[in-house]
């Protein structure tokens, strides 16, 4: 009873939010502490305790907001709500979208593992590989926000990431590559850029992360590969070695 009275005044605090961004902030970091504490798939009386907050985060002021500090903290609140309510959608699919743009936004600080934001982005990434929240992006048809996160991914890939980081993206783009509908050509090019002759040399790691999801999802992309070598007149000789053996 204590969370759901918790959760119910910072929601409702929410609603009429601070002006100034440090409180605003410590609000938020309060939620955030507060929905982390909240299990997935609660009973109907702590449901009926997260409305305040699930209203509250999705007010324009809140989402519009350029504070990176602000984006990556309501990104992270979002990200416990999504791991709650897992497998359903939160929100309708045009909130989802605006949603998974906080997302893409907070996994931009991983270029710097000394970033202050750097600890709860890598949070955002551990939960959606985890609790499988990259499939509501599948479902809501985003193919930009998909690529743009590919992008993202294979361009932080590098060698101060925990390999547990790099681990939560491939597991990512594995199951969002498997359950995607279509490849697109420009997702595929992502990937195939990836995994060039030079730049087993010049980027290493993002090298590595596109030669694992080949190998994982070679299935899937076999006909897109064969299809590019005939309408693109893709060299498979210029890759590495997995695009040719697909």
């Amino acid at each position: 009873k204590s969370l759901e009275r918790d959760l119910e005044r910072v929601g409702n605090s929410l609603l009429s939010p601070p002006s100034s961004t440090d409180e605003l902030l410590n609000l938020l970091e309060r939620a955030e502490g507060l929905l982390s504490k909240v299990w997935q798939q609660p009973p109907k009386r702590l449901r009926r305790a997260l409305l305040p907050v699930m209203k509250a985060l999705i007010a324009d002021d809140l989402l519009r907001s350029h504070d990176t500090s602000v984006q990556v903290v309501l990104a992270s609140c979002f990200n416990e709500l999504t791991r709650i309510t897992a497998p359903d959608f939160t929100y309708p699919d045009e909130l989802m979208k605006e949603i998974f743009r906080l997302f893409i936004i907070s996994f931009k600080q991983l270029s710097c593992a000394s970033n202050l934001n750097y600890s709860r982005s890598l949070k955002i990434l551990e939960t959606m590989a985890k609790v499988k929240s990259s499939l509501m992006l599948v479902d809501i048809d985003s193919d930009g926000l998909i690529n743009e996160m590919f992008q993202l991914f294979l361009n932080h890939a590098r060698s101060d990431h925990h390999s547990e980081t790099f681990k939560y993206m491939e597991d990512i783009m594995n199951l969002v590559i498997q359950e995607i509908d279509s490849i697109s050509t420009e997702l595929l090019s992502l990937l195939l850029d990836s995994v060039r002759l030079g730049n087993k040399i010049d980027s290493p790691f993002s090298w590595n992360l596109g030669r694992r999801v080949f190998k994982k999802c070679g299935a899937k992309l076999r006909s897109y590969i064969q299809a590019a070598v005939k309408t693109m007149n893709l060299d498979v000789a210029n890759y590495a070695e997995i695009v040719t053996s697909i």
